[in-house]
């Protein structure tokens, strides 16, 4: 499939109301879509980042194909509402940076609003940089640390946005990120992250004694007292569990991976230095896990 149009002589300020009048927010899924079947797809005369294999999705993500790309999309879509609700509209020549890349699921549903050169990603697995180096054909993909400093220079960015990454993170590997983000953002950038929902407490407890596998049953296990845990996360604690079988594995190790639940107070709160929280978007009907909005200052 190719697009049956061309930016090619749009000026460059165009852009961006040309791309949302061709190709609206659901037509770009079925885009990203029919990128995963039937390869290659292209966009201004540019191929549409490959994919890596079913398994590395599966293995990744719990899914795979259009599946997986169902739940990124959601989180996409909420980041490019909400900045521009926020005042905030990305715009062709911004920086974004996608803080534990993996193998560029939520990346490349930015390409809609941003141009591949601006789209930067970070993992501390290097198997998913080179995968999206060579899948996205760039060379924006870095390996880094399970704690900053990063080789990247101050006030790069316009943008942050991490799915599924300070939902493992520990307290003290939050906060060191979180002074990073400060430093490689430009003031009054937008930081997109995720954690674990409080309704997460529930499903866990929920797997005991359900024998579905060792994750599941690591899962159940995580504290010896969930009612506990429960308690504070609602009096605004950050709640941290890097039991055995929740950490994930290689380059995650337990020093810095778990699960995590950042609740909104403790997010309000533990950045209000270098960081203004915007909002606190959950919807349990609709995402996976809450997203929570700052605002550098």
């Amino acid at each position: 499939m190719s697009m049956g149009f061309s930016l090619n002589d749009v000026k460059p300020k165009l852009i961006k109301k040309w791309r949302e009048m061709m190709i609206g927010q659901d037509e770009w899924f079925k885009t990203i879509c029919e990128s995963y079947k039937n390869p290659p797809v292209l966009l201004d005369g540019q191929k549409l980042p490959a994919f890596p294999s079913d398994t590395v999705q599966s293995n990744t993500t719990g899914q795979a194909g259009v599946n997986t790309l169902k739940e990124a999309f959601v989180f996409y879509q909420d980041c490019v509402e909400t900045f521009s609700e926020l005042g905030k509209p990305l715009k062709r020549d911004d920086s974004l940076l996608d803080f534990g890349v993996g193998w560029g699921r939520i990346a490349r549903f930015f390409l809609r609003e941003l141009s591949l050169s601006n789209i930067h990603g970070v993992d501390v697995m290097s198997d998913f940089v080179d995968i999206c180096r060579k899948t996205f054909s760039s060379d924006n993909f870095y390996v880094t640390q399970p704690f900053p400093p990063t080789a990247m220079s101050a006030g790069s960015f316009n943008y942050v946005v991490g799915y599924s990454v300070f939902s493992h993170l520990s307290e003290a590997a939050c906060k060191a990120w979180m002074q990073e983000f400060h430093r490689i953002t430009k003031p009054g950038a937008l930081v997109a992250l995720t954690t674990r929902g409080r309704p997460f407490f529930d499903y866990c407890e929920s797997l005991r004694g359900k024998g579905y596998g060792s994750y599941s049953d690591a899962l159940s296990t995580m504290f010896d007292d969930f009612n506990e845990a429960r308690s504070r996360y609602d009096s605004g604690k950050l709640v941290h569990s890097n039991s055995y079988g929740v950490t994930g594995g290689g380059a995650m190790t337990a020093d810095f991976y778990g699960e995590t639940f950042i609740p909104e107070q403790y997010a309000a709160t533990a950045y209000a230095d270098l960081f203004k929280l915007e909002r606190f978007l959950y919807d349990p009907a609709r995402q996976s896990h809450p997203i929570l909005f700052f605002r550098r200052k």
